[in-house]
């Protein structure tokens, strides 16, 4: 799996509240897009989130009409998604990649560290053959 991931450092939200936090989730995934003026990326976002935990998960149908955008806008959204490692999709369905949202985060978390230390094993062995010092 290609994994993209845009990650926007922003001010947590003040005060606790399900609304700004969600959307505080998918902005700092760069989830809106400059057209997606009504935030419906949350939406689409929320009812995964909602989905039953039987990890059955939506259609791109289903989290269309739950979410009052086309089945074209909501597989643009899932896409997104999808590519930032926070959505799956199983058969024709879409689900969060883990039971739970922490969880799922905590999946991508694991998933940079590896990234990054394979991205690390290599460039050591290129200042090696290139002989570059570095300082241990």
């Amino acid at each position: 799996m290609a994994l993209q991931v845009l990650l926007r450092e922003l001010e947590k939200p003040i005060e606790k509240n399900l609304e700004d936090d969600i959307n505080w989730i998918c902005e700092s995934f760069g989830f809106y897009e400059k057209i997606d003026r009504e935030k419906r990326a949350s939406c689409i976002f929320k009812e995964l989130l909602r989905a039953p935990t039987d990890r059955k998960g939506l259609t791109s149908t289903e989290l269309g009409q739950l979410s009052d955008v086309t089945q074209g806008a909501a597989l643009n959204h899932l896409k997104r998604m999808m590519a930032s490692g926070l959505v799956i999709k199983q058969g024709n369905r879409y689900l969060l990649r883990s039971s739970s949202l922490y969880e799922t985060i905590n999946e991508i978390h694991r998933d940079i560290d590896r990234l990054f230390e394979n991205i690390e094993q290599i460039a050591i062995e290129i200042d090696e053959r290139m002989g570059i010092k570095r300082r241990l």
